[in-house]
């Protein structure tokens, strides 16, 4: 029988919230199909008592889950009762070292946060984050599902994860839930994923044709546009992944060659700290051409003032 580990539930509220959160508790036994919610405060919920009722619970077959994202107090976990996304979410039930080594080459993302083992070959994978919306945490869930193939059902800014610390008893073997912490201390912003719009794509026509591209000139302004609301990239926060994915939205968001790509830089890298080497740029420039995700053209009809919330 795996045991339940009493600090480790708490430890990784704390991490995983802040300090004035309030969250949803969701209990429930597969041998009987009862449930039971609490929406508490993050201080109720690793408080003594409070985790006393839970191993209760849990020892007596119940699983124990929690939401991913902060909830607004007195409301049912829906997704309307998002009142602070805090992750990046994905659940892989297939494959999961798979999918850590995947993750571990992808240079367009940046590392995970921490990685919840719930039973064997089945985990969730966390980026703590800030400044998303339910929206675009919805739209960024959706797309990395669907890049790496992970459960597309679970990309609802209302998830819930297990309680690490805890027993899972939905298998038929028990087994205890285990967490690796790997870069908990980070908070990633939208800046830090691939560029993904939730506006339909539309086409681009040109006056007379049925051309559904920019002219070159076009390419290179909307690409200066975006250069200048671009945030430059700054050592020891994270900014080679930021310079990767700056060259990945000139070479691949807005088709320019590299070339092209190299001469618009040039400001732009002026305000990095330290600036980058042409040397260095030209390799990111050909990296994210051969290695990026973006897709080609994709940022070519992207209204203009959207650069400025997603730069």
């Amino acid at each position: 029988m795996a045991d339940i580990t009493r600090g480790e539930p708490i430890r990784f509220l704390r991490v995983a919230f802040d300090s004035d959160d309030w969250v949803a508790v969701f209990l429930k036994t597969y041998r009987t199909g009862e449930t039971a919610q609490r929406v508490v405060p993050l201080a109720t919920a690793a408080s003594d008592r409070f985790q006393a009722w839970l191993r209760h619970r849990n020892a007596a077959g119940w699983n124990v889950y929690v939401s991913v994202n902060a909830v607004h107090p007195g409301r049912s976990r829906t997704r309307r009762a998002i009142a602070a996304v805090r992750h990046v979410f994905l659940e892989e039930d297939n494959n999961g070292l798979e999918l850590v080594a995947t993750l571990a080459i992808r240079p367009d993302l940046p590392p995970p946060s921490y990685v919840l083992h719930s039973s064997p070959g089945r985990l969730h994978v966390f980026w703590r984050v800030r400044d998303f919306s339910p929206n675009d945490v919805e739209v960024v869930q959706k797309q990395l599902a669907k890049e790496l193939r992970t459960d597309r059902a679970a990309t609802s800014c209302a998830q819930t994860t297990r309680l690490p610390g805890f027993v899972n008893h939905k298998r038929e073997r028990a087994c205890a839930i285990s967490i690796e912490y790997l870069r908990p201390g980070s908070a990633f912003t939208p800046a830090d994923f691939p560029l993904v719009s939730a506006e339909p794509a539309r086409s681009v026509r040109l006056p007379g044709t049925h051309v559904h591209v920019l002219r070159m000139g076009d390419r290179i302004w909307r690409a200066r546009q975006y250069l200048a609301a671009a945030a430059p990239a700054v050592a020891g926060e994270h900014g080679d992944l930021r310079t990767f994915r700056i060259c990945c939205r000139l070479v691949r968001g807005f088709d320019l060659s590299e070339d092209e790509a190299l001469r618009l830089l040039g400001e732009w890298n002026d305000r990095c700290v330290p600036p980058w080497s042409e040397r260095d740029l030209i390799e990111k420039l050909s990296n994210a051409r051969t290695y990026g995700r973006e897709p080609i053209g994709g940022l070519l009809s992207t209204p203009v003032a959207q650069f400025r919330n997603n730069a």
